[in-house]
């Protein structure tokens, strides 16, 4: 089968590999459908600072490997011994984490809330690929009205509504989010549907602020035209917001915008209230520690990326009520299309893309 082999930092060759042929008890063989790169995996491609960038290094002293690829939907071409609950043909999305088995949550039932399983595409196999083998603990199935594109996007999504229920948002409240790319936009539907009075979207790009107000947020701020923090204090009569969702945080190199969003989350949030760090800052960026100290503001991090919050977020997008198809415009048909869609990815801004490029297969 053909897949792509990382032998170094900028380096990745498209292969003949052989197809995996021992299928594990709980785990699933499928055949790639659609995959696309995160932002974090084109980071780490480059050897830029982000999470997991110690372990690809020691992965790739080790030799060439089959990295990245969490990010996909696939077809299930074969279920292992003690699979129950799914069957060939199906499609799936996934949730890209799988449990240990061996800890004290997986021991006690709530192996859903383990962190320390393999994740594809890094300690397992990625989905670069034509044919992979994955835990089925990973998959869930997806109706046939959702596409394979959508299919794709839905493990980024599920990041952004585990941000939301962490928030722990009440009803009627004033949710503002910082970022309107895929994990904002997808952070900014996820508040409304949960019922959050007033959603205030906030971003520099034309595409982004335009897409926000298609989407549902009730007020969209130009950082460009306007103080960010002037409107969101006059909006809430000085008081601030209830929940503000940093979606904008990240290295500067990807055009992000740093620690100084977290900052502006902090100075725009309401004293007591509530700030979700969905961006990737990377250690030493906490720069604003005084502001969450004194004035009890709570941070919190998205919710464990379960399998029952996966299936969620599958109804959430069957059911129209989120919508991910619209954030989607760069698809490039073929398996040898895997570097282009890297480059479009980790130049999104300069691309005009919200959601990363994706390869059909």
């Amino acid at each position: 089968m053909l897949a792509w082999v990382v032998h170094d930092f900028n380096d990745m060759r498209l292969e003949e590999v052989p197809e995996p042929q021992k299928l594990p008890a709980r785990w699933a063989r499928i055949r790639v459908r659609a995959v696309q790169p995160s932002i974090t995996e084109c980071l780490l491609f480059r050897g830029l600072p982000t999470y997991q960038l110690d372990f690809v290094a020691e992965t790739l002293k080790k030799g060439p490997a089959q990295l990245f690829g969490h990010e996909y939907c696939a077809e299930v071409l074969e279920v292992g011994r003690d699979v129950t609950d799914l069957e060939v043909g199906q499609r799936v999305a996934s949730r890209s984490l799988s449990s240990c088995g061996d800890c004290w949550l997986c021991r006690h039932g709530r192996s859903e809330e383990c962190q320390k399983g393999p994740i594809t595409g890094f300690q397992i196999p990625g989905c670069f690929a034509e044919v992979a083998i994955v835990p089925a603990d990973t998959l869930v199935t997806i109706p046939d009205h959702v596409s394979d594109s959508e299919g794709a996007a839905l493990q980024a999504l599920t990041d952004a509504v585990a941000g939301v229920a962490a928030a722990k948002l009440a009803t009627g409240s004033v949710c503002v989010v910082i970022g309107q790319g895929v994990m904002g936009l997808g952070s900014m539907q996820a508040a409304r549907v949960s019922g959050a009075g007033i959603v205030i979207g906030i971003d520099v790009r034309d595409v982004a602020l335009k897409l926000a107000a298609e989407l549902g947020a009730d007020v969209v701020i130009d950082a460009r035209a306007s103080d960010p923090l002037e409107r969101v204090l006059e909006l809430t009569d000085g008081r601030g917001a209830d929940v503000v969702i940093d979606a904008a945080g990240g290295p500067p190199e990807q055009g992000l915008a740093g620690s100084r969003t977290l900052e502006l989350a902090a100075r725009m949030v309401r004293d007591n209230g509530v700030v979700v760090g969905t961006a990737l800052l990377g250690e030493g960026t906490f720069l604003a520690y005084h502001l969450f100290r004194h004035r009890a503001i709570r941070y919190v991090f998205p919710a464990t990326l379960t399998r029952g919050l996966l299936r969620h977020v599958v109804n959430l997008v069957a059911s129209r009520r989120i919508l991910v198809e619209p954030t989607i415009s760069a698809v490039l048909h073929g398996i040898e299309n895997v570097p282009e869609a890297f480059q479009l990815t980790e130049r999104k801004g300069d691309n005009s893309l919200i959601n990363p490029a994706q390869v059909t297969l």
